[in-house]
């Protein structure tokens, strides 16, 4: 390389440099609030009407709302099974009144003529005064509407138009409603009154108008045709500052707790051999000070949003530790464990680089756009400016790169250039937005903390594999844009926008805090552990021999906890301070640990299909002489007694039946109790899939999971997984269960599944206000949805055994025996009758099945007519 292509690459390089440089010097803040331009024309607020003569008097509209608590009559309207008695139910009457001159006979003509009535007369009533939704709570009955009244007295005729709305609120939810404006164009009035009265609610909060009166029962206001709501609360209800805590919190000492086996279970898994290396030990520290940090940063984040302005300061501070803490200490820590022990090169070429350099170019031409867009730097100087630093670049890297000799080569070079240049300036001018103080791109820095935490899912897989992978860093960086709410809240129209001063973004809330972007990273954390646990069974379940060792019994038990580790928030409305957060997670750990290491007998393992089979067959051949001595013994009896047999022909029959069973006729059979020659993980991963294709159709009963992100999603889908999680413990511990028979094993899982589920419903089972028929209701559910999952996990692990050992099902359970088709008809039975309970379970139950004492921030559809 000669020196003057030396001296040139370097100028090329610093011009690009200069030009980054002078760009973000020379960006002006975003102004938060949008100038209006000069000539910018008002809202129109006296809206067209009809031509009226002045001899004539206008026409006016009245809307009167009287809201009270529904009577046993009103209730009768709606089906008993939506009226949930943990919930409270409101009366909404609503009476609009159009008064018009007797002489506009064109208006009232077309008023009066009603046409398609009854059906139009929704949207009659909307045309003339306007939709009115409840926009809070959930729609008990249909709205129900009388037939239009028309009068005519003193010259004026009135046409009143009434509807009664039934609606259900939480017991502390305020009511909104919301009306709006009239459908019809050319409105007919310039402005309308509505009235609002109560005396089981009180008005709490009015938006954009001052009311004409206000008195203890209600409001009235005069205004012109725009969209208002009012937000009442029911009287009966008091408000406090804070929760009173008890002095002895359960809830906080079981969730102490549960973090305490969870995390020794976590060692356990890991095993003593992964403890002694230092570089194991420095992550542990590293990662869980991280984690601990962060999680103690969520709560202090929430208490920030409700302190007072000095109060914010300092534990803004604290919240920021949190975010340094998951978005960078421990992406850091865990990029540096694997390096180091992750073996070999890292497979990356240059190809690699140009994907990864087009996807930074493309994110930093969206960061462009949005400042060419607000003017942070104007557009002519902002494309001048990325175009001489971006061909400076290029031609810098052509400079360096010409001494090759591979002409593709130099155009890589001087395509990555060019990216890293339109990159570096985009990060200048964003570093430049945010330091400002004013407005920035609103989802960039989701997306920074998006990739930042993406690192820690790319470590963590390439470590559990022990190989670098590119599908695993793409899907870690799709696994970072999910985890923080992408797509479902990014990439809309307010991507483009401007931040509002002093306006809190709002989030979807999960428990008690908001889905914010450290809550959500944690969620993510929780939800990466489980898939890396989920790798170590793979690994480990190569071979049944491994199940008795203590790394992985720990393993499942910590997967089992995860599952199950439900926050939920303290519902109760009783005096007794019952566990809502860990108990389930403990009753799981308990019942799983009491499967797994109960007594049980010594046997071999087949070592291939072919010994399962014999071991099989043998099995059959000894239940069968056991049921022929059996109807030796039954009809022996009868024979002898008849003189049909002669006491020798029956002792020589005995002995003879002795004698071919041998040693085993007092020895329990357990050919029936082996892993039938099959890995763990094979067993696990069968017995998961079917429970999770018995428990599937529950899921379309209560309703599929839903939410308003892929968080929520995936955190009300937990349920999907409970008991598919106990039947991958039934199949991946088979030959440690309890019992010797499919089964017999499957009636303990049941056992402890039962006891698990029932657990996660002690709060509601508690509550006074829940009558005993609804409580049995949610226990005939829940037991029977278990049941049915055990027993038919059961039963097709029998025909298993039977099919790998190539042997018939009938053979060990006939169709013609009524015995053996007991257990299969149990099944059917408990299927149907659960069907039926689920069907006829009213809101109260449906609300216990769901967890409703979770918020999961779902914004409910207005209800209006």
């Amino acid at each position: 390389m000669g020196p003057l292509r030396v001296v040139i690459g370097y100028a090329l390089a610093a011009i690009s440099a200069g030009a980054i440089v002078w760009g973000a010097a020379a960006a002006e803040p975003v102004p938060r609030f949008p100038q209006p331009p000069p000539q910018a024309q008002t809202l129109q607020t006296e809206p067209e009407g009809p031509p009226i003569s002045e001899s004539m008097i206008p026409p006016e509209i009245t809307t009167k709302v009287t809201v009270s608590d529904p009577s046993d009559a009103d209730l009768s309207h709606a089906p008993q099974g939506r009226i949930d008695v943990g919930r409270r139910q409101a009366k909404l009457t609503i009476v609009h009144t159009l008064s018009v001159d007797a002489r506009q006979s064109s208006l009232l003509g077309g008023i009066r003529s009603h046409p398609d009535f009854p059906q139009q007369l929704a949207k009659e009533t909307n045309e003339l005064f306007g939709p009115t939704a409840v926009v809070t709570g959930e729609e008990l009955a249909s709205t129900r509407r009388s037939p239009p009244e028309t009068t005519t007295a003193d010259g004026v005729t009135k046409l009143a138009y009434s509807l009664v709305m039934l609606r259900q609120t939480g017991t502390g939810e305020p009511l909104t409603v919301k009306f709006q404006v009239p459908t019809r164009r050319p409105y007919l009035v310039d402005h309308r009154k509505i009235s609002l009265e109560s005396k089981e609610w009180v008005v709490v909060r009015t938006g954009g108008f001052v009311p004409d009166k206000e008195t203890k029962e209600g409001i009235e206001v005069t205004i012109n045709p725009n969209d208002i709501e009012i937000t009442l609360a029911h009287r009966s209800h008091s408000f406090v500052d804070a929760a009173q805590n008890s002095d002895v919190s359960w809830s906080a000492a079981l969730g102490v707790l549960t973090a305490i086996v969870l995390i020794v279970f976590l060692m356990r898994a890991l095993g003593s051999d992964w403890w002694y290396r230092m570089l194991n030990r420095e992550l542990a520290v590293g990662a869980g000070l991280c984690a601990a940090v962060a999680a103690i940063a969520i709560p202090l984040q929430q208490a920030e949003r409700e302190a007072s302005d000095a109060a914010a300061q300092a534990l803004h501070s604290s919240a920021i530790v949190g975010y340094v803490a998951l978005f960078v200490l421990l992406p850091a820590i865990a990029l540096r464990h694997a390096v180091k022990l992750v073996p070999g090169p890292a497979p990356w070429n240059t190809t690699d680089l140009l994907v990864v350099t087009g996807s930074g170019m493309l994110i930093g031409v969206g960061m462009l756009t949005w400042s060419g867009i607000h003017q942070q730097l104007g557009m002519p100087t902002l494309l001048a400016t990325a175009t001489i630093a971006a061909a400076a670049a290029a031609g810098s890297a052509v400079a360096f790169g010409a001494d090759l000799g591979d002409r593709a080569m130099v155009v890589r070079l001087a395509l990555i250039a060019v990216g890293i240049a339109l990159g570096t300036l985009a990060l200048a001018l964003w570093m430049r937005a945010l330091m400002s103080g004013e407005a920035y791109p609103p989802d960039s820095t989701r997306l920074v903390l998006a990739l930042a935490w993406s690192l820690i899912p790319i470590a963590g897989i390439a470590v559990a594999t022990r190989q670098w992978s590119r599908v695993v860093v793409g899907m870690g960086f799709v696994a970072g844009l999910l985890v923080q709410g992408w797509p479902s809240e990014w990439l809309d129209t307010n991507s483009w926008t401007r931040q509002i001063e002093n306006v809190q973004p709002v989030y979807p809330t999960l428990g008690a805090f908001p889905l914010d972007a450290l809550y959500r990273g944690m969620l993510g954390l929780l939800l990466l552990s489980f898939i890396l646990i989920v790798l170590r069974l793979r690994r480990l379940g190569d071979s049944p021999m491994a199940l008795n060792s203590r790394p992985v019994q720990g393993t499942m038990m910590a997967a089992l906890l995860v599952v199950y580790l439900t926050p939920r928030e303290d519902a109760l409305d009783v005096g007794v301070p019952l566990p809502s957060l860990a108990i389930t997670s403990l009753i799981a750990w308990l019942g799983a640990t009491w499967l797994i290491t109960g007594p049980r007998l010594e046997f071999r393992e087949p070592l291939n299909h072919s010994e399962h089979r014999d071991m099989i067959r043998e099995a059959l051949h000894q239940r069968l002489l056991f049921q022929a001595k059996q109807e030796l013994y039954r009809l022996g009896r009868g024979k002898l007694g008849a003189g049909e047999m002669t006491l020798d022909d029956f002792d020589s029959r005995r002995r003879d039946l002795n004698q071919a069973l041998g040693e085993e006729s007092h020895r329990p059979e357990t050919a029936f109790a082996t892993s039938a020659a099959c890995s763990p993980w094979h067993n696990g991963v069968t017995a998961f899939t079917l429970t999770l294709a018995l428990t599937l159709p529950f899921a379309a009963l209560f309703g599929w999971p839903s939410g308003t992100d892929l968080s929520v999603f995936v955190f009300d889908a937990r349920g999907l997984l409970a008991l598919p999680v106990f039947g991958f413990l039934f199949g991946y511990f088979y030959p440690l269960l309890r019992g010797t028979q499919p089964m017999t094993k499957a009636l303990y899982l049941m056992t402890a599944a039962t006891a698990t589920e029932i657990s996660a419903y002690v709060t509601a089972l508690f509550e006074p206000d829940i009558g005993a028929i609804d409580k049995f209701q949610v226990i005939a559910i829940v037991v029977g949805q278990t049941a049915l999952a055990c027993i038919g996990l059961g039963l097709y692990w029998e025909w298993r055994m039977m099919h790998l050992a190539g042997e018939p099902w009938g053979r060990v359970r006939n169709v013609r025996s009524v015995r053996s088709l007991a257990t299969p008809l149990i099944a059917v039975v408990i299927a149907a009758g659960t069907t039926a309970a689920t069907t006829v379970a009213g809101k109260t139950v449906d609300r216990i099945l769901r967890g409703d004492s979770i918020t999961t921030g779902q914004v409910q559809n207005p209800q209006g007519p």
